[in-house]
């Protein structure tokens, strides 16, 4: 993606669920970098640590993020509503 003009910040807007949005990133083995591999649904931290453990197997570092400290950017105009 560039970072010019032509790129689109895509919203700030809750993603329509009523619990907490945590975006997930995974380091499977020492060595590799730091992965996005997906989000999880958890009112605190703790509950969204263990549902994300859940789904890897014995990763080296998994680091949560709320998803309201994420800031989308796309290089296309989105509608409201319409996710990047």
């Amino acid at each position: 993606m560039t970072d010019d003009a032509n790129t689109f910040e895509t919203g700030t807007e809750p993603r329509g669920r009523q619990s907490r949005e945590w975006e997930v990133f995974v380091r499977e083995t020492e060595g590799e970098p730091l992965e996005h591999v997906g989000s999880v649904t958890a009112d605190e931290q703790a509950q969204a640590r263990e549902q994300a453990t859940t789904l890897f197997e014995d990763p080296v570092a998994i680091w949560l993020c709320p998803e309201e400290a994420v800031f989308r950017y796309t290089d296309t105009a989105l509608t409201p509503g319409e996710t990047a």
